[in-house]
């Protein structure tokens, strides 16, 4: 009898049982816990940026952590209630990867849900033992050798253990075995992930005769289709392990929507506002046209003219002096830009920023007033 298939967000799949780990990110309470960019693989679809690459740096979510407390910070800016740990590969900086999951678990308590991403298949049991000890619920295994040693010690110390690997197009009948393989080891889950194409991965992409799905994608095709199929082979011929299709679509505008929704209610200011149809703030900004930036005695100008003149509170307005502007509460600027600029005998760029609630504040749109 087939076991049943279910569907997801975004196009995803999954037969039996969703991870803990994928159920928290669904909702977007899953901290990304980069904890560095080295790694002993060198799989050719790696996506990272040539930012992090072979780089020895720890973010959380986009944020780049320079302390214990950045880590704190992010967790708490999107209430999370789990961490996922990856790389690079986390093994390549054991101690600290033991450090923050013990950190993590000492300060939110054994139901905040840590896993990892590793490849090292063949990793010492002793290892997995501090890991468990420090407080590690899940691991997740990216297959780079025939060795799964360290795969089978996981299963036998209860750490919920998977593996989790895009779909390589043309890699069909060897992700059937092993799907077989993971099945009659015992297994929690296998994640089929959608392959997708990153500025750093395109060419090595395309030097192999791979394509994207469409112009206005970064999947690749025939990746899907083949996940899809793996799926419904799975519920025919699988016992034990579920198995879960992941899409670039459900990564994109699921999880990372869900996330960015939870910071901005956490990290919205007094004087913005929230966009109506996407995670974004909305808020009034006043700069130097692009390639020019204010002086700190230009800022400190404009601030108090908004303060003396236009009876702006405090509280409504901010001078940041990182990127050489000044913010403002969007309805409030929409009344007195004109006449601001008039007053101003300066070349200036004022209207509305839209912007991801990221540690970074990506502007996606400016609205000139």
């Amino acid at each position: 009898m087939a076991r049943k298939v279910r569907n997801l967000e975004g196009g995803s799949l999954v037969m039996g049982e969703l991870a803990q780990g994928c159920r928290l990110c669904s909702m977007g309470s899953k901290m990304v816990l980069f904890v560095t960019g080295l790694c002993d693989s060198s799989c050719f679809y790696c996506p990272l940026s040539s930012e992090k690459r072979g780089k020895d740096l720890v973010f959380a979510n986009e944020m780049p952590v320079h302390s214990i407390d950045d880590i704190l910070f992010e967790a708490d800016a999107i209430d999370a209630e789990g961490v996922g740990i990856s790389g690079g590969d986390p093994l390549c900086v054991l101690e600290r990867t033991i450090e923050y999951i013990h950190l993590l678990k000492t300060t939110y308590g054994d139901s905040f849900h840590i896993h990892l991403y590793t490849s090292h298949t063949d990793v010492d049991e002793s290892v997995l033992r501090q890991l468990k000890a420090a407080g590690l619920d899940e691991i997740r295994f990216h297959p780079q050798s025939s060795d799964w040693s360290g795969i089978k010690a996981a299963i036998r110390l209860n750490i919920s253990t998977g593996i989790e690997i895009p779909v390589l197009p043309g890699s069909y009948d060897s992700l059937q075995s092993l799907l077989i393989l993971a099945d009659r080891l015992g297994l929690d889950f296998v994640n089929l992930n959608e392959l997708e194409a990153s500025e750093t991965n395109f060419q090595r992409l395309t030097r192999r005769g791979l394509q994207l799905t469409d112009l206005g994608s970064s999947s690749i095709a025939e990746s899907k289709t083949d996940a899809i199929k793996l799926v419904w082979w799975g519920a025919e011929n699988l016992q034990n392990v579920s198995l879960h299709f992941c899409s670039a679509a459900f990564k994109d505008s699921i999880q990372m929507r869900n996330r960015l929704y939870r910071r901005l209610k956490n990290t919205i200011r007094e004087f913005e506002e929230q966009d109506e149809d996407e995670p974004l703030v909305v808020l009034g900004v006043v700069r130097r046209p692009h390639g020019q930036s204010l002086s700190s005695e230009e800022i400190d100008k404009i601030m108090s003219l908004l303060h003396d003149h236009f009876e702006v509170p405090i509280e409504l307005m901010n001078a940041d002096m990182d990127r050489k502007r000044v913010e403002i509460a969007p309805w409030i600027l929409e009344e007195i830009s004109t006449e601001l600029q008039s007053l101003l005998a300066i070349s200036l760029e004022i209207g509305l920023a839209y912007e991801y609630p990221t540690w970074d504040r990506l502007q996606v749109l400016f609205e000139p007033l």
